[in-house]
């Protein structure tokens, strides 16, 4: 089992709640007061800002009335006293306020006014007339759509590609779910303060969040003793030595038996994809069993694979009882020779508790079944937002919307190893739940799904446990994805991402 526990505050990640409940204890235990960590977030994004902008550039920080509309006063006045040309714009402008006030935001927001500084109404904000905007309207606590005057503002800023720096959150994004119900701040960059809320991650937020930047405020050590984590992040440093080197003497039969059933007529790509992923990760044999017209077009696509016509269960049997892992889906379609595929597979597998990977008509399949049937911890699935939602019996805007909750739903349900795809995948297995922080829009292509599946069968094939291949596949191929898309995000194929998968499994490349 590979080791993921003691793992570092950049690769924990927490709900909202566990940041707003936690943060004032972790900075109590470091003799850290509120105003003063408010003090640390400012000076934090400040130095963020410095680093991207030199003075004396013009710089608009847009306040709400909150903490996070704190920070944003301490970035102004932190801005104008090194020489930046600041103006503050605030949802508020006119705001009485008492010099008496215990109330941190509304401290520092005094603090800008007794420097001299003055605050106008958000709609005077041109974006065009900054070099940066500053972000500290909202906080991680929203949870529903901006409205008015913020949503007006957000919009503006966004059709005016304005470059926003946003304070822990883009304003609008729901950061424990990465949803967006309404409109949201498109920022380059967003400073994420104390720990990584889990909403940043996944989904929707790729589109909002720019570069994420953790600060820990001095406080991050104590907060992560006194909070478990609910997902770890993982990225490809993380997983660069799950393979062990090979030993001079190996030879096939040590690394494990792995067969794709899928590939019925006119879907014959989709099985040579996973094929070639389970070849090329390391597995030591790799079988196919596809439909009987296919098997000269899949057999002729790499030698090195055993393909084999199956049109009975006898057909199957022999090569079942010889793999060690089987996955099945990879262009099965939905036919009478698909299902009864399905069937002969799924029941066997449970029969002998071997390892089953089942994705795409795999899926679709199962979530046809009048009953789900729990799969057990052999099993792995990975769906996609589509077909996690017919497995759920609901729709993808809904999975979309909260896919921490359909990770959660899929576990429930099925009680197998589940990685949910998209932007951020999903990981919830025996080891621990997990936020796969890689991945690039170049993978927006057919057949890369295939891809993981054969990733995942090969990785397991060599032993590795189905909880580890979930989460080491669902990386490196992402990963995978990354390098390949450096040659252009658009026409990248599945099957560039082959030579980058070789390099990744023997540690080469990270």
């Amino acid at each position: 089992m590979t080791a993921i526990d003691n793992v570092s505050l950049a690769q924990r990640v927490y709900t909202v709640e566990q940041v707003q409940q936690g943060e004032e204890a972790a900075a109590e235990a470091c003799s850290i007061s509120m105003m003063q960590l408010m003090s640390a977030a400012g000076t934090a994004v400040f130095k963020q800002l410095q680093n991207d902008l030199k003075a004396p550039a013009k710089i608009a920080v847009c306040c709400g009335e909150g903490n996070n509309g704190g920070d944003g006063y301490i970035i102004a006045r932190l801005a104008r006293e090194a020489g930046y040309q600041v103006d503050v714009f605030a949802l508020s402008p006119d705001k009485t306020l008492s010099s008496k006030t215990d109330n941190n935001a509304e401290r520092a927001r005094l603090a800008w006014r007794e420097n001299g500084g003055q605050e106008k109404v958000v709609h005077d904000c041109a974006p065009q007339n900054y070099d940066l905007i500053v972000d500290a309207l909202f906080g991680v606590g929203l949870n529903r759509a901006l409205e008015g005057t913020a949503a007006e503002l957000v919009q503006n800023l966004n059709d005016a590609s304005a470059k926003v720096l946003a304070v822990d959150v883009p304003s609008g994004l729901n950061a424990d779910t990465g949803s967006v119900p309404g409109v949201a701040v498109h920022a380059y960059k967003t400073v994420c303060l104390v720990a990584y809320k889990r909403g940043l991650l996944t989904g929707k937020a790729k589109n909002h969040v720019g570069q994420l930047v953790l600060e820990d405020l001095g406080i991050g050590e104590a907060f992560a003793k006194q909070n478990n984590a609910g997902y770890t992040r993982m990225a490809a440093e993380h997983v660069m030595n799950w393979l062990p080197l090979r030993r001079p003497c190996e030879h096939k039969g040590n690394n494990g038996h792995a067969l794709i059933v899928g590939g019925q007529p006119g879907m014959s790509g989709a099985v040579v994809l996973a094929m070639k992923a389970a070849l090329r990760c390391g597995a030591g044999k790799v079988s196919v069993a596809c439909h009987p017209e296919v098997q000269p077009v899949v057999a002729a696509a790499q030698p090195e694979a055993m393909v084999r016509a199956a049109n009975s269960q006898n057909d199957l049997q022999a090569l079942m009882e010889q793999a060690s892992v089987i996955a099945l889906g990879p262009g099965l379609g939905q036919s009478e020779w698909s299902h009864k595929m399905f069937e002969w597979v799924t029941n066997y597998c449970q029969q002998s508790d071997k390892t089953l990977v089942i994705d795409a008509d795999g899926l679709n399949t199962l979530s046809s079944q009048q009953s789900k049937m729990k799969r057990g911890k052999h099993v792995i699935l990975t769906p996609h937002p589509g077909e996690a939602a017919r497995l759920l019996n609901t729709d993808a805007n809904k999975v979309e919307s909260d896919r921490f909750a359909a990770l959660s739903a899929l576990r429930d349900t099925y009680e197998a190893q589940i990685l949910l795809k998209g932007a951020g995948s999903l990981v919830t297995n025996d080891s621990g739940q997990f936020i796969l922080d890689v991945g690039s829009p170049a993978m927006a292509s057919g057949g890369m799904g295939d891809l993981l599946t054969g990733l995942i069968s090969g990785l397991a094939a060599q032993g590795m446990t189905e909880a580890d291949a979930a989460v080491a596949a669902g990386v490196w191929h992402a990963r995978a994805g990354e390098l390949a898309g450096n040659e252009g995000e658009r026409g990248t194929l599945a099957s560039d991402l082959l030579p980058y998968i070789r390099q990744l499994v023997n540690g080469k490349i990270t």
